[in-house]
């Protein structure tokens, strides 16, 4: 650094500050001695008006904080010693630099007079008169004079800089974290946690947005994408805070709590959708069949029926054993033929965010039912379901509440996996409602409220 940036950062510099700083050190260092000595005196003789069951324990506290306060009080008492030291050589280096700088300004002046001085005049033949030689003489000497007064300034304004320096790296060795071992210092390891705090915080705070819009648009595949990734995140930071000591085991744990819950939520869909896939395919062999009360088996014939009856009849020698005929013959009608429309003919199997191309083997083999409708489709797909869902709060809040507890409950598309279930003679077992509930509740329980509560300080760690 240039004399010149060196000497604006010293005139910077207020004495009055540093001062009032050494009066601050000097006040917390009193303020902590005087408590280290009520504590000694808790934790010596219990003294301090305790009594009773809670003493001992009480004095074991006393004595761990005394401690810690003991190492931070020789911090503060020697930076107020250090300071106080470097006060008057702060001072005295105002002093010179404003010498110097004083010295030097006259010097330079001298240097410019000096210059102009009138130089010796040659005669006509050329030559320098003894007289004229003198004033040449002169003018050089007093040059000469005055760049020596010149650099000796600039010398004592540099000396006095310097000296400074040498004061101010003794000021900061003196008072540096490397000189203590006291533990009161941030290592990598406390940076380390406090990336890791502000990690867990930020996504847990994401996580909450992303927890309520599940809840107001749930089976949103987007979502609750976006709400697994920040879990995970938000586990990963928690569990390094834990490991460092520095977390909470709560939050560990309703962490991984909530993510096996939507791990078991995906595990439920792809196996919905499995036996969706599995009624479908049923549904094509049979051609449809229903059977309906009081009339005749129905047939999924495609375009081609003639109208004419058909009669299974003479099903031919051998057919049932022992060289016996056995006749059998239904008439039916045209119109008991039909191509029925139900969902398990109209089912789709839209993507969920972890039923995707590439990695549906991840969560078993229903999981290798690859989607028939992409995932971006499917986004827009299931929005519109979800809207559609609050349709029926009031005109059939029954109705609603099913359907938003199932979809809750990770079934993708419940409504339309209940209705293909249905058209088969099927239906979707009670637990999963129950399931999705316990699934709302905890979200609502955990991501919600104790988080928020985290966050605002009013829910302690537990460790």
């Amino acid at each position: 650094m240039s004399d010149d940036s060196r000497l604006n950062t010293l005139n910077r510099a207020s004495v009055d500050r540093i001062h009032q700083a050494k009066r601050d050190y000097e006040n917390i260092a009193t303020t902590l001695s005087d408590t280290i000595a009520k504590l000694a005196r808790i934790v010596d003789t219990g003294s301090e008006g305790l009594k009773g069951q809670y003493v001992e324990p009480l004095k074991k506290d006393a004595q761990s904080i005394k401690d810690d306060l003991d190492k931070a009080s020789v911090r503060y008492h020697d930076a107020a010693t250090e300071i106080g030291i470097y006060i008057p050589e702060l001072e005295e280096a105002k002093t010179e630099t404003a010498a110097a700088k004083s010295a030097e300004e006259s010097a330079t002046g001298e240097v410019g007079s000096a210059k102009g001085k009138p130089d010796g005049v040659k005669g006509a033949d050329g030559t320098l008169s003894p007289e004229e030689q003198q004033k040449d003489t002169d003018k050089q000497r007093a040059v000469d004079e005055a760049n020596a007064k010149l650099t000796a300034a600039k010398n004592k304004l540099t000396a006095a800089l310097d000296a400074l320096d040498v004061a101010g790296k003794r000021l900061g060795d003196n008072v540096s974290a490397r000189r203590y071992d006291d533990g009161l210092t941030d290592t990598w390891k406390d940076k380390v946690n406090a990336f890791f705090k502000q990690i867990s915080k930020i996504f847990a705070i994401i996580g909450m947005v992303l927890a309520v819009l599940c809840l107001i648009f749930p089976g949103v595949n987007l979502l609750i994408l976006g709400t697994v990734v920040a879990g995970v995140i938000t586990l990963v930071a928690d569990s390094v805070l834990l490991a460092n000591g520095e977390g909470s085991v709560m939050d560990v744990v309703l962490g991984a709590v909530g993510l096996g819950l939507a791990g078991i939520g995906a595990a439920i869909s792809l196996f919905g959708k499995g036996l969706a896939n599995s009624a479908r395919t049923l549904n094509n062999l049979t051609g449809g069949m229903n059977r309906i009360p009081g009339r005749p088996p129905r047939l999924n014939l495609e375009n081609g029926w003639n109208g004419r009856p058909i009669q299974l009849d003479n099903l031919g020698p051998g057919a049932n054993g022992g060289g016996r005929n056995v006749s059998v013959t239904q008439q039916l009608g045209p119109g008991d033929f039909h191509v029925p429309n139900n969902a398990v003919t109209g089912w789709q199997n839209t993507s969920d965010w972890f039923n995707l191309p590439g990695i549906n083997g991840l969560l078993g083999r229903m999981g290798q039912i690859t989607p028939e409708i992409g995932f971006w489709q499917s986004f827009l797909i299931q929005g519109r379901g979800a809207l559609g869902m609050w349709g029926n709060l009031f005109r059939n809040p029954g109705q609603f509440a099913r359907d938003w507890s199932g979809v809750i409950g990770g079934l993708d598309g419940f409504r339309n996996l209940n209705n293909v279930m249905n058209a088969v003679g099927g239906s979707l077992s009670p637990a999963w409602f129950a399931f999705g509930g316990f699934n709302a509740v905890f979200t609502f329980g955990s991501g919600l409220i104790y988080n928020g509560g985290r966050l605002e300080e009013w829910i302690p760690d537990v460790n």
